[in-house]
């Protein structure tokens, strides 16, 4: 009996993946084959990755250290070369210190750390909605608070003075100044 036709078989996955331009087109196709609930799901995810969609975006979410963190689309995906940036700050991270994430994003530099050290009371922002929702799933049941707005500005008061462990994953690239690819 043949599969019905919507069905997308692994192989036919990893093609249409490479075609796309996908460099790892088996890791992405085992990744996505997995993460489908439903045929439709399935056929939805492959072109949407095959259109540039970023894999995470895709998905729906992004390791980052071991760490499965959500991510939506219009959110930074948080990259590997940003875990050196938690490692370094990990290593300076005492149990129980009071850890501020600036332009946080999805939060993985603040999970990285409330998931590493015990006791961190962690406070996160951003200016951006979207990645405010994000860090929010991400950092929530960590006892983690997620606050919107400008830099230092939406966080509370009563921190002024008392931040152990900052970090800062700003923006960096002058998005209006250089036409990014859709997958960046």
């Amino acid at each position: 009996m043949s599969p019905h036709p919507t069905v997308l078989c692994t192989t036919t996955v990893i093609t249409r993946l490479r075609q796309a331009g996908c460099v790892f087109a088996e890791q992405e196709a085992h990744l996505i084959t997995t993460s489908a609930r439903t045929p439709d799901d399935l056929t939805r995810m492959v072109d949407q990755r095959t259109s540039g969609t970023p894999l995470e975006h895709v998905l729906g979410w992004a390791d980052f250290l071991n760490l499965r963190l959500f991510v939506e689309p219009g959110v930074f995906v948080p990259r590997p070369r940003s875990e050196f940036l938690a490692l370094q700050a990990l290593a300076r991270t005492r149990p129980g210190a009071l850890v501020v994430d600036l332009c946080c994003g999805t939060a993985a530099l603040g999970a990285a750390l409330a998931t590493r050290r015990k006791g961190v009371r962690l406070h996160a922002a951003d200016i951006d909605a979207a990645s405010v929702r994000c860090a929010r799933r991400n950092i929530t049941h960590l006892g983690g608070q997620v606050h919107h707005g400008d830099l230092f500005h939406p966080l509370p008061r009563a921190l002024l003075g008392r931040v152990d462990v900052l970090v800062v994953n700003a923006p960096y690239v002058p998005t209006k100044q250089i036409s990014l690819p859709k997958q960046v």
